[in-house]
């Protein structure tokens, strides 16, 4: 599994672990964030919306 982190649908980076994404926005302006799960298939990298976690999370403290 690969986690990718998105601000208004703009990647901002692919993650080893869902942890390490949601940490790396602590460090990014206040604001609604977004991590999908993404499996990879060979060549390929899916996300399958009745499988793959996918949340948004506000990173105000």
């Amino acid at each position: 599994m690969i986690y990718e982190l998105s601000y208004k649908g703009y990647r901002l980076g692919m993650f080893p672990t869902e942890a390490e994404a949601v940490r790396r926005a602590d460090y990014l302006p206040n604001g609604c964030y977004t991590v999908r799960e993404w499996m990879d298939e060979g060549e390929f990298m899916t996300f399958d919306s009745s499988t793959n976690k996918r949340y948004d999370f506000d990173n105000k403290q």
